[in-house]
């Protein structure tokens, strides 16, 4: 069932797609799944009073809780969503240590502080950060920054290599079964790169000057130390390294992360890409699994992240392809993400935490009505790839590459003060009409394959035709 109570709804996007009946079913689906999994902390633990969760266990995880953020934003009006990561600034330790997982029984840390598998990916400043662009909450990014300036100076301290590098376990990464043993891990140094940028980002928003020269510097630093330790001209692909800064050749999906991070200049970016199409490696029958097919522990059925398609690697992986303009493969995978989840949707009833990358079924390790992070693909990929909707509430614009089906759009969107309806219907080849209805003023940037214009949108309810019609 995907029901949803009405006076929810009304706080929700709505996804106009006739043409992909079965991607808005997911949709709701997924939304519906997400109100299940309302928590509420109580004082043995001291957990926030509401908030949203994975829902495996009674446990908090930050991995997990960064991804929800990525699409329960467009339910913020409704959801308790930042009560999510407040849990874990909640736990933050002086010295900026936060836990990987905290339990539900006490709120006590799961694991030892030395311990390799103490910590996840840095990604709270990633999280903070669409949700700002969503919501253009500017109190909030002032509340948090220092909590993310003192977890990624932990970061520093506890896991950075001589190097400069940073180092991980298959646990702390986050793809628990991964077959890697390094000393240097490519993810990680891309994911503190990426937790730099953000922050650069964030106080550059607030007007920061100090913190934004300092995290621009260490931005810069590690992403040129990525580039010239890790980057492997041969094979065209960024490497784990040993500690003798040798390349530990386990093809994984990690790399990826580089893209989001924006770490490969434009030709290695391009080298990088080619994996993600090749049939031997990571162009599957549902891309992108997270252990190349071409290695010899690649498990067909999946064996967790050992041959799976997990939603926070694809949703990275389709996200860092957009930012370096690959909107058409983007889009290509998000459609393949969709229609798999669909086919195993249709068959089950539900969402899974993961799928097989050969198969139309849920991995042979998966755990079943789980969103989680798997709200990604049918809530964020179908708004932001599908139908293409880049919503930025601090510049209040939203850019939209238009989706080449007769009519699609999206009612009900909510980003900082205004809530806007976009209805397109095509007309001929290369011209739409469009339909919108705001609340307030805003600037619309379109995109039809190359072709951009740009609108001013008065408050109220307005139409006109885009493109050449050639």
């Amino acid at each position: 069932m995907n029901s949803i109570e009405p006076a929810i709804k009304t706080y929700l996007p709505e996804p106009v797609l006739p043409e992909h009946e079965g991607y808005i079913s997911l949709y709701w689906k997924a939304w519906s799944l997400l109100g299940k999994n309302i928590r509420h902390g109580e004082e043995c633990n001291g957990f926030a009073e509401s908030f949203v969760d994975a829902a495996f266990n009674k446990n908090i995880f930050q991995w997990d809780s960064c991804f929800i953020t990525q699409f329960a934003r467009y339910g913020y009006k409704v959801f308790p969503i930042l009560p999510s990561l407040d849990n874990f600034y909640r736990k933050q330790e002086p010295d900026g240590y936060i836990c990987r997982e905290y339990r539900g029984e006490n709120g006590a840390s799961l694991f030892a502080k030395g311990s390799a598998d103490a910590i996840n990916p840095p990604l709270f400043s990633w999280a903070e950060l669409g949700y700002f662009k969503l919501t253009n909450d500017m109190e909030r990014l002032s509340h948090v920054l220092p909590a993310l300036v003192s977890y990624y100076h932990w970061i520093v301290e506890n896991r950075r290599n001589t190097n400069n590098l940073y180092w991980s376990s298959p646990l702390g990464c986050g793809m628990d079964n991964t077959p890697r043993y390094a000393a240097n891990w490519i993810d990680f140094s891309a994911q503190q790169a990426l937790n730099a940028l953000c922050i650069e980002r964030i106080s550059t928003t607030l007007k920061d000057r100090k913190t934004t020269a300092f995290f621009r510097k260490e931005y810069n630093e590690l992403k040129e130390k990525i580039n010239d330790l890790m980057w492997d001209e041969e094979s065209g692909y960024y490497w784990d390294l040993d500690t003798a800064n040798v390349f530990v050749r386990v093809k994984t999906i990690a790399p990826f992360w580089t893209l989001l991070a924006e770490v490969p200049p434009r030709d290695r970016a391009d080298t990088l890409i080619k994996h993600l199409g090749n049939h031997k490696e990571f162009k599957r029958y549902h891309l992108f699994p997270t252990l190349s097919a071409d290695n010899p522990l690649y498990d067909p059925e999946g064996g967790y992240w050992r041959g799976s398609v997990w939603a926070p690697t694809n949703y990275a992986v389709i996200k860092g392809l957009s930012r370096y303009g690959k909107w058409k493969l983007a889009r290509e995978a998000s459609g393949n993400h969709l229609e798999s989840l669909l086919q195993v949707y249709e068959e089950t009833g539900t969402i899974w935490e993961n799928y097989s990358a050969e198969y139309p079924s849920p991995g042979n390790l998966a755990k079943g009505d789980f969103v989680g992070f798997s709200g990604l693909g049918p809530i964020s990929l179908l708004i932001e790839e599908i139908l293409g909707f880049d919503v930025d509430a601090p510049e209040n614009k939203i850019t939209w590459r238009l989706y080449p089906s007769d009519v699609h759009g999206i009612r009900n969107l909510y980003f900082g003060d205004n809530r806007v309806s976009l209805l397109a219907q095509k007309k001929n080849r290369g011209t739409y009409h469009i339909e919108i209805n705001a609340e307030k003023t805003f600037t619309l940037v379109t995109f039809i394959g190359e072709v951009k214009e740009r609108h001013t949108i008065p408050a109220g309810t307005s139409s006109f035709t885009i493109g050449s019609g050639l």
